[in-house]
């Protein structure tokens, strides 16, 4: 856990990252959320391992409709169902950032996430999530997140090991 000291509208206030985790998990649709900020040694910035729940993208019903059709399904689609994925992580990531903005009345609160792994059933991803609480270029905090999330999918996650 970090705990960050910042100037919002009312003055001073601390921020633990237990209690973004905490806000990062009100979404039912991540599955697991663990704390990894102290290992990413970025000032003001948390970083979370995070991974999506498994049946937000059911590719078991598709699998069986495609199978009555005697259809397969090709590579192009597995693209089209990443991108959804993306669109889907960058709206929940669009709505955690305007709520941690509200609670801590802080406006330069940027948040960005980093899918690292995907099983080969489209079923488990696992990705990157980070809350910067400074002002930040987007490509700057990009690259972070690319970074972390290399880093978990060699073997850093204590999640999924």
């Amino acid at each position: 856990m970090v705990e960050l000291s910042i100037q919002n509208k009312k003055g001073s206030i601390q921020v633990n990252s237990q209690e973004v985790k905490d806000i990062i998990g009100l979404r039912p649709d991540f599955e697991y959320i663990q704390d990894i900020s102290n290992s990413i040694n970025q000032e003001n910035i948390m970083a979370f391992d995070c991974q999506l729940s498994g049946d937000i993208f059911e590719m078991a019903e598709l699998e069986e409709v495609l199978e009555e059709l005697g259809e397969e399904i090709d590579e192009s689609y597995f693209n089209v169902l990443f991108e959804d994925i993306r669109a889907y992580l960058k709206d929940a990531t669009d709505e955690i950032e305007e709520e941690i903005q509200d609670k801590y009345s802080f406006d330069n609160v940027r948040c960005f996430f980093d899918v690292y792994n995907i099983d080969e059933t489209f079923t488990d991803f696992k990705f990157v999530f980070l809350v910067s609480f400074k002002e930040i270029k987007i490509a700057s905090l990009t690259n972070l997140a690319k970074l972390v999330g290399k880093r978990q999918l060699v073997g850093a996650s204590k999640f999924y090991s």
